[in-house]
């Protein structure tokens, strides 16, 4: 048996073609594609009950022209497409709707031969792309699929119904439609990829596998920057946040002031698996989103002598009060919403640092307050 079938002459190729019980009829290019698609997939053949795979009766290639938007072809519809399949209790196929759509056509013939049409095409496999079945529909005058055949192994006829034989039945559709069929793009209607980098399809390194000097005595360990001693200590982390990173009495600063500030905006928006942002959730444990009437009325109560009390400053940065409330409700066009947010918050410590509440002045925090009667607040 010859290595390629295209150095084999036309007898060696009717002969072999023979051994599958396949048509010998055709140019050579078509003996050599049939018998390179019956060699690659022999191994899906059922030699036990292996007979005469193509029963229908197909005029001669050369009769055969190719499909073009001049030419007057018939072709069937959707409709006679589901008619066709439903004989054999199959609905429109998707697979074969979607080779169709995805250019596995190289070609489509047709031929008018004994009062009905016959059309031939070449599909290539879904799996392996170098292999190309040749597909035969007969369509009769009223555009109803007749007979059919394929060169897959589920593709025998005259009842094919595989999805290769579906693909090429959407294209005639499509035909009929349009007055043209989607095939297989060429090197010149493909976007050029040649610039691109390849993907790598192989797994990543062990670093044990790595030719490094010394690699086999370190590739088992986890690299630990820290002192021997304070490595595998379970209270070290502890102990560095709240001795070394914000105790000051080390040196001059804390150590947590020579690293570069976080970027808030990039923080609060980094992925994650969250519900809520960072922020989001920040004012919800502050009680300033979302608050219950039970945390409002412990807040109320502990905070009831007002400027006498810590708290009471810290709420009031929190939330919008009644005091200044009335400066949100006389904004128009013209406020400058930046400064007036500011105000709002930045400048909080500042107008809480002498509040007037009922009329009366209280001095700084630091001077005993003004004898008088704070009365009732409620949050807000």
């Amino acid at each position: 048996m010859a290595s390629n079938c295209g150095d084999m002459t036309i007898p060696e190729l009717k002969k072999e073609l023979e051994k599958f019980g396949a048509k010998k009829s055709g140019r050579k290019w078509e003996l050599v594609e049939r018998l390179e698609a019956y060699r690659r997939n022999a191994h899906c053949a059922k030699t036990d009950v292996y007979g005469p795979e193509f029963m229908m009766m197909t005029p001669d290639p050369q009769l055969y022209k190719d499909l073009h938007g001049d030419k007057t072809f018939p072709g069937c519809t959707e409709a006679e497409i589901s008619t066709f399949l439903s004989k054999f209790n199959k609905t429109t196929d998707k697979k074969g709707r979607d080779m169709y759509n995805d250019g596995f056509i190289q070609y489509v013939r047709v031929t008018f031969h004994d009062s009905n049409w016959f059309v031939r095409s070449s599909v290539k496999a879904s799996m392996m792309k170098s292999v190309k079945y040749v597909v035969d529909i007969m369509i009769g005058k009223d555009r109803s699929v007749i007979e059919s055949q394929c060169e897959c192994a589920a593709g025998m006829g005259p009842d094919a119904h595989c999805k290769h034989v579906c693909a090429v039945l959407f294209s005639c559709a499509d035909f009929v439609k349009h007055g043209t069929y989607k095939t297989e793009l060429t090197c010149t209607q493909r976007l050029q990829t040649f610039h691109r980098a390849k993907p790598h399809k192989g797994s990543p390194m062990k670093a044990r596998q790595l030719d490094m000097p010394g690699c086999d005595e370190v590739c088992n360990n986890d690299y630990d920057p820290r002192p021997v001693e304070f490595r595998g200590n379970p209270g070290y982390q502890s102990y560095f946040r709240n001795v070394c990173l914000n105790y000051p009495g080390i040196s001059k600063t804390p150590i947590f002031q020579l690293y570069e500030p976080v970027n808030m905006k990039a923080y609060n928006l980094d992925h994650d698996y969250l519900k809520d942002t960072f922020s989001e959730n920040h004012l919800k444990l502050l009680n300033v989103s979302e608050i219950s009437e039970e945390n409002a009325r412990q807040v109320m109560i502990k905070t009831a002598t007002q400027a006498a009390n810590d708290l009471w400053f810290e709420e009031r940065c929190k939330r919008l009060h009644s005091s200044v409330f009335g400066r949100i409700c006389k904004a128009t066009d013209r406020t400058d919403k930046v400064k007036l947010a500011d105000f709002l918050t930045t400048k909080a410590q500042k107008i809480n640092a002498k509040p007037i509440l009922h009329g009366r002045k209280y001095e700084k925090r630091s001077c005993k307050e003004v004898p008088g009667n704070f009365g009732t607040h409620s949050l807000r």
